[in-house]
């Protein structure tokens, strides 16, 4: 049965006298982390066609206005992966990649419009729909474009260095951080392939660089996030069940179908406990309710068919004979 969570960052669940484990440094250079990570992706059976060239770098740039950053660049010289879900840059139709690359913008302004979202820095909201959505366009005229890696996984172009951030934004105008650069994207992408043999690079970041807009509005929702669908808990609990929302959904788990599983109602001992349809629904106000949250969902995928060696990779939990 599962029985903790295990830090994706492998810092959180150390005592304050134990030094955390740091992933072992490697001084790649961008075009031999790229080949690392294509070759594996390869290996994973994804399939990988031959990296742009230049002539194809400077027509896709030149035609929607935007930059590649180095190190993403540097990982599509050496291959371009074609499997679903990545963007095809040479493949695809330009109206299908006009379309990624509006899709992060029109989803938080249809956001705006539907009164669900304003941004504090934006100054008062005004009263009228067609104003506001005038006024937040503004905002993003001057913000980065961002660049499709995989689904909704996107990197600023701007400012053009390696080391950018990668961000989530889905379809409902919800924008996170999901990494610091691209090496941390990649590393922590169990839901794409389970990459061997690709060390920490020497220049991955270890810290956010802030990116215009896209870093406040992935901040607003840090923000707000601590009141979820799940109940309000402090933020460390929250950051865990987090955590374990997106593996879920990463792991290709519909959004409702991760609602049902993670439905909560009040109590986590025996007594409180009750079942709605399969699944135990309970509140969670401490450590011990997020292991006992854990353990819940272990047994759902476990019902649901899933492997042992499934549950604890996609949950990232430690598990014992039970």
């Amino acid at each position: 049965m599962a029985t903790a969570i295990a830090n994706v960052n492998n810092t959180r669940n150390k005592t304050n006298s134990e030094p955390p484990i740091r992933p072992k440094l490697a001084c790649f250079s961008f075009a031999a982390y790229a080949k690392t990570l294509i070759d594996n992706l390869k290996s994973s059976n994804i399939p990988v066609a031959n990296g742009l060239s230049d002539s194809e770098f400077s027509s896709i740039e030149s035609n929607f206005n935007f930059t590649f950053p180095p190190d993403l660049r540097s990982i599509l010289q050496q291959g371009l992966p074609v499997d679903l879900g990545f963007a095809n840059w040479r493949g695809s139709s330009p109206q299908q990649l006009q379309i990624l690359l509006s899709l992060p913008i029109i989803s938080v302004l249809r956001k705006v419009s539907q009164r669900k979202f304003w941004h504090p820095s934006w100054g008062p909201e005004p009263q009228d729909r067609e104003l506001a959505m005038d006024l937040a366009r503004s905002f993003f005229t001057r913000a980065p474009i961002l660049v499709p890696i995989y689904r909704h996984c996107y990197i600023p172009a701007s400012p053009n260095l390696a080391g950018n951030p990668v961000f989530y934004v889905d379809h409902d105008g919800d924008v996170r951080l999901l990494s610091f650069d691209l090496a941390g994207f990649f590393r922590e992408a169990e839901f794409l392939c389970k990459l061997s043999g690709v060390d920490v690079p020497a220049w991955a970041a270890t810290a956010e660089r802030r990116i215009e807009l896209w870093s406040d509005l992935a901040d607003a929702r840090l923000e707000t996030r601590e009141c979820c669908w799940w109940g309000c808990v402090n933020g460390e609990l929250s950051e865990c069940l987090e955590d374990v929302f997106w593996r879920l959904r990463d792991g290709g788990w519909r959004e409702e179908e991760v609602r049902e599983m993670m439905m909560m109602m009040n109590g986590c001992d025996d007594n409180d406990r009750k079942e709605s349809g399969s699944v135990m629904a309970y509140s969670v106000r401490n450590k011990e309710g997020v292991a006992c949250h854990v353990r819940l969902l272990s047994v759902v995928l476990l019902r649901a068919g899933w492997t042992r060696e499934d549950v604890v990779y996609s949950l990232g939990v430690v598990g014992d004979e039970g």
